[in-house]
């Protein structure tokens, strides 16, 4: 019989669908899973404490460790991770032909603070000379947390009715930064653009010049939990894990295609050849370089007091992976 019961929440994944079929289980550790949108999954998470163990936004992870008194103790396992090029829009008569262009403009975000955001405001401010204070941010909401804004730069928020697609679409908004295709342009409005338009091989360009493969989300049990029972970080890390590489088995089973893509295989070759055999690994060393920009950006950008160490970021159990 498991001595342990936990109960986790995570976003629908074919890398953590292992642990909710039980097809994984951490030993033992009965664990129950319950799979919801990872934005409902924070909210409930950090004001509430709600679950044992959950899928943790990096962006809300290091600012609570900033603060000294985090709830939380993370495992290098992350179920999100996505490159940001995708997400830069401009309207067609702002002037803004390269990232460049957005400095002294006024920027549509949905969240300060907000990780997607966090990586793109730093891939464009080391990339392109995009400078932060330059630009009149225009948020839709107000970050979850009372994250202090670098000096210097300014945030206005939208007021009710107004959207960042409408707001984009119209020209009320120069640009935006949105990790979801904003509705006008999937409408094929004439007057919105993206500022790469093959995002995918400035992504690619990005990942061989750097070695980063942006990384959203890992995963945190509470502090408590842990302070109770250490072992049982190591042992949900195993079984995540174990879970990742099972997906890993399963997609590369071209006899019938567990995913509704039908070039999968090309898409394989393809990623196998960008990314390495393991392209999405879990663990402290092989996600180093990502994870050391990341606390980097999170201290430029104001989420933390103070750039932190990277074995910070996780439990003294795991930290050796």
């Amino acid at each position: 019989m498991p001595e342990l019961k936990l109960y986790a929440a995570f976003g629908d994944y074919d890398r953590t669908g292992g642990l909710a079929a039980g097809r994984v289980s951490p030993g033992d550790i009965d664990l129950r899973t319950v799979t919801l949108p990872p934005t409902e999954i924070f909210t409930r998470m950090c004001k509430d404490l709600e679950f044992d163990l959950s899928e943790m936004s990096m962006g809300a992870h290091c600012y609570l460790l900033g603060t000294g008194d985090s709830p939380f103790v993370g495992m290098p396992a992350f179920p999100s991770k996505v490159f940001r090029h995708s997400m830069v829009y401009a309207n067609t008569a702002a002037g803004v032909d390269k990232p460049e262009d957005l400095n002294g403009k006024r920027v549509a975000i949905r969240e300060w603070g907000m990780t997607a955001v966090v990586w793109i405001v730093g891939i464009l401010a080391e990339e392109y000379g995009l400078d932060v204070n330059s630009i009149d941010w225009v948020a839709a909401m107000e970050p979850r947390v009372p994250i202090q804004m670098p000096e210097g730069a300014r945030v206005r928020y939208m007021e009710p009715g107004q959207t960042i697609s409408g707001m984009l679409d119209s020209g009320e908004v120069d640009g935006a930064l949105i990790h979801q295709v904003p509705e006008c342009f999937r409408a094929g409005s004439p007057r919105v653009k993206r500022l790469f338009p093959d995002y995918g091989a400035a992504e690619i360009d990005y990942y061989r010049r750097t070695g980063i493969h942006p990384i959203m989300h890992c995963v945190v049990l509470r502090k408590d939990v842990y302070e109770r029972d250490p072992w049982a970080l190591r042992s949900v890390y195993d079984a995540m894990c174990e879970a990742k590489d099972r997906t890993l088995e399963r997609i590369s089973d071209i006899g019938a295609l567990s995913a509704m893509v039908p070039l999968l295989p090309a898409v394989l070759d393809q990623t196998r050849e960008v990314f390495g055999q393991d392209f999405w690994p879990y663990g402290i060393e092989a996600n180093r370089k990502t994870l050391e920009k990341l606390v980097l950006y999170a201290y430029q950008q104001g989420l933390t007091p103070r750039l932190l160490e990277v074995e910070e970021l996780f439990g003294e159990s795991v930290r050796d992976v």
